[in-house]
């Protein structure tokens, strides 16, 4: 997974100070985005076709275009997996995404915030947490002798009676590790008359006698919402809820735990969640929008995060869950999401599970006995451990991702030949278990040896790459399903060029992707076992650009930002570019269902760039989520061969991007769902400046007159929504009408359309 290229490209609106910020926090969490960049300009010598600027020239032919669906040679069954999504754990998915937890850091897992003052020294409590009052009757310790939850508690000691002593957090944004190295922005809790807010704590009490206080509010002298829990003496930990319902306003609000009498107690595992949003943990709102896109799977725990993750953290009681740090992002997890969430989430969306194991820190061992958790009946061990938790009947999770990026030097880094014995290895403990699970081996796009000399710097970051397809493909071929890539492109490609061209050769990620699958199949004909060509597990991919893009290829910053890292509380800033160039690559995967087993589009839970946008009380539809609410579909539908006639558009290969040449305008591709009747046929109008029009016809089969017409459009290739103007790009939706099954229709400029026949 990459880290975000909207942080890079707002620090550039607030100037050398702010980017000096940022690239300090990616240096302190080891941040993707620059090895990958490292990795991009060592590809681009290796597979590049030409050394001139990416151009989106001038079109090619003149007048209407046509768009034949033919009805009577389908192409093959488009698996419905490809319209899934990823999700990574320290990269705000869950916690900051669609999680329903409101507090920053609930478990006190993270370190000790110093605070160095001419009156205080420390401060005694957790990241994100401030003491209520600083008193020399008040000690506040995070201790790690005496916790709930693994690795440590909040401890608060009162000397004095009518002293308050106790920790508040005026409310945090979980953000990505390296856009801030505290993992947080400020976003204070606003607090409205009637809300009702669920809380529970677990506390100890060694001497108190008297309450626990939990509140809401601007201060302590002036809570909005109070409750007391009682205590007469000591008592071991116990876990206490209540509702607290703010009888006024508190704009600058804050979540305090404290207490008035003398006395110790240990507070841990806090949780705050408004009951009106909240379903078992998860957003009810962010449910609902990711139904609209219909995520057919979604792709857990990640990603890097993967490589450091010990599944055994993420099962029994949430509350008693180890907090942990995750040592390839540098970030924090609560583990409040684990397994039994995980799929709890993916049914209540309906998508399947996708599991990435981890290899980094990880053994086959523990990979078996999570298949078993997950697969295995009740008389196993974990089969029972996974009953006893409450689930008992077998979740028979079907798709296995075997490690992720093992390429890189990250946890974990391997040549093929080491990675691929791991992964015969990985295969036959998990397969012990259940032999009918789809294992998916690490891929890549080659690096041919030779480019980089030994020596070089950027030689030890990407050698394994140099030989990653021969060394892997002979030994994991035997016990694979499907081969993972992941496309973040063109990325570092386009520097130097102008807006336009930019926006142009973003249009042809598509056509990228296709040249460089083209290679692998020639490498898979060598080296895979029988020359099979293996279906691809897109289980990463986005369209990413370099942060300093010119005047009409950048985002416009919305008004009112104040610095970059506060960019994500406005919304998410995908736009219009990314709607079209990703509407291209589902065509693509349509076209060629053979070769595409799954996809995983990156992120679509996300600070700043996720798929949906989501603040504490909205969710907002990017317009690349609302181009899914046309595309997206769990029918296993047939691919139908379409062809384009019409004005083309070349982009010239530079660097690692192939470009394209005689690229449609229009891209299109048919489908007909499994009733055998409806047809959809999906067009992209990649012109970014003119409307097109085309004549649709259906050769093979009659279709009724009416056709539905869906259509997104922008005024501008960067235009976004976001929370304060969450439809400014919406669908629109008409019906016309076919002449003797041919439609005419007008494509305006910048536009996804989905066209629905009824065949007769």
């Amino acid at each position: 997974m990459k880290p975000p290229s909207i942080l890079g490209e707002v620090c550039v609106l607030f100037g050398r100070a702010a980017a000096a910020r940022a690239a300090n926090s990616a240096r302190q969490s080891r941040s993707k985005h620059v090895l990958l960049s490292v990795f991009g300009a060592v590809a681009a010598v290796a597979i590049s076709l030409s050394s001139v600027l990416l151009v989106g020239q001038a079109s090619t032919g003149s007048g209407p275009a046509t768009i034949t669906v033919d009805l009577s040679q389908p192409v093959g069954v488009i698996d419905p997996r490809i319209f899934g999504h990823f999700t990574e754990e320290t990269l705000t998915s869950y916690e900051g995404g669609v999680s329903s937890q409101l507090l920053f850091n609930r478990k006190f897992e993270m370190p000790e915030d110093r605070v160095v003052k001419a009156s205080v020294l420390f401060k005694g409590t957790s990241s994100a947490w401030d003491p209520i009052v600083v008193d020399t009757a008040v000690t506040l310790v995070p201790d790690r002798m005496v916790y709930y939850s693994p690795t440590q508690s909040q401890r608060i000691t009162n000397a004095a009676a009518g002293v308050t002593a106790g920790i508040q957090q005026k409310g945090y944004r979980y953000v990505f590790p390296q856009m801030s190295i505290n993992q947080r922005v400020d976003d204070p809790f606003h607090f409205l008359p009637g809300e009702r807010y669920r809380v529970r704590v677990a506390i100890k009490n060694r001497d108190l006698h008297g309450p626990v206080y939990v509140a809401l509010g601007e201060s302590v002298q002036k809570p909005v919402a109070q409750h007391a829990f009682q205590f007469s003496g000591g008592e071991d930990w116990k876990v206490y809820e209540c509702v607290l319902v703010p009888t006024a306003e508190a704009q600058d609000g804050k979540f305090m735990v404290y207490i008035d009498s003398p006395g110790t107690v240990w507070i841990d595992s806090v949780s705050m969640v408004r009951e009106d949003l909240d379903e078992d943990g998860f957003r009810k709102d962010v449910l609902e929008a990711t139904r609209r896109v219909k995520a057919t799977l979604i792709r857990w725990p990640g990603g890097w995060f993967a490589s450091d993750y010990h599944w055994q953290d993420g099962i029994g009681p949430i509350d008693k869950r180890p907090g942990r740090q995750n040592r390839a992002w540098l970030g924090y997890t609560t583990n409040d999401v684990g397994v039994d969430e995980f799929i709890a989430l993916c049914r209540k969306i309906g998508a399947d599970p996708y599991i990435c194991v981890n290899v980094g820190t990880g053994t086959p061992e523990e990979a078996a006995a999570l298949v078993e958790y997950c697969n295995g009946g009740q008389h196993t061990r974990w089969g029972k451990v996974r009953a006893q938790n409450g689930h008992p009947e077998p979740y028979r999770v079907k798709a296995w991702n075997v490690g992720n990026e093992e390429y890189l030097p990250v946890i974990g880094g391997a040549c093929g030949t080491t990675y691929g014995r791991s992964f015969a290895a990985y295969a036959k403990a998990m397969r012990a278990v259940d032999p009918a699970i789809e294992l998916v081996a690490v891929g890549a796009f080659d690096v041919p040896r030779g480019i980089i000399p030994p020596g070089n710097q950027i030689y030890e970051t990407v050698r394994y790459l140099m030989d990653w397809n021969k060394e892997l493909l002979p030994l994991a071929g035997p016990d694979m399903n499907f081969y993972a890539i992941h496309h973040y492109e063109p990325e570092n490609s386009i520097r130097g060029l102008s807006a336009r061209e930019i926006n142009y050769a973003a249009m042809v990620k598509a056509e990228d992707l296709a040249g460089k699958l083209d290679m692998l199949h020639r490498q898979m004909d060598q080296y895979a076992p029988g020359g099979k060509h293996f279906p691809i597990a897109l289980d990463e991919w986005a369209v990413w650009l370099r942060a300093d893009l010119p005047e009409g290829a950048k985002v416009p910053p919305p008004v009112g930002i104040k610095s970059p890292e506060q960019i994500g509380l406005f919304g998410s800033f995908l736009t219009m570019r990314d709607a079209l160039a990703e509407a291209a690559v589902y065509n693509l995967m349509q076209r060629r269902p053979g070769d595409f087993a799954i996809g995983c589009r990156t992120l679509i839970y996300a600070y700043a760039q996720g798929l949906l946008g989501i603040s504490r009380d909205q969710v907002q539809m990017t317009p690349p989520a609302l181009m899914l609410e046309l595309y997206a579909t769990r029918d296993h539908c047939q691919s139908l061969r379409t062809g384009v006639q019409g004005p083309t558009f070349d982009v010239v290969g530079r660097e690692r991007y192939l470009g394209a040449r005689g690229a449609p305008y229009l891209d299109a591709v048919g489908r007909i769902h499994p009733d055998g009747k409806t047809v959809e046929v999906l067009v992209v109008n990649r012109n970014l400046e003119d409307d097109l029009e085309a004549t649709i016809e259906f050769p093979g089969k009659q279709v009724a007159d009416a056709v539905a017409v869906d259509t997104l459009a922008g005024t501008s290739v960067v235009e976004y929504n976001s929370f304060a103007a969450p439809n400014r790009v919406k669908i629109v939706h008409a019906e016309e009408h076919a002449d003797g099954g041919k439609l005419r229709h007008r494509f305006p400029a910048r536009s996804v359309t989905r066209l629905t026949v009824r065949v007769l």
